[in-house]
């Protein structure tokens, strides 16, 4: 998960270069009670670093939580 205030900048380049989609969830912070957005991002162990530096390139700001995922499972690929 990243939270974050330049959400539209961070999906389109996390898309563009994992070529993956991403969830946008709008969020206020708790502290600072600013506008924010989470953006739930699935990445493999050996794209974290590659992840990492995308996302700060555009909000060094930015808050990284990472966890394990076991498995993931979606019926929204796209049928061509």
């Amino acid at each position: 998960m990243i939270v974050t205030e330049y959400p539209t900048e961070i999906c389109k380049v996390l898309s563009d270069t994992f070529g993956s989609g991403v969830t946008r969830v709008d969020a206020t912070g708790g502290y600072s009670k600013r506008n924010k957005s989470i953006v739930y991002f699935v990445v493999n162990r050996y794209q974290v670093h590659r992840m990492k530096e995308r996302v700060h390139e555009i909000d060094s700001k930015a808050y990284i939580i990472m966890s394990e995922v076991a498995d993931i499972f979606s019926n929204n690929m796209d049928k061509a």
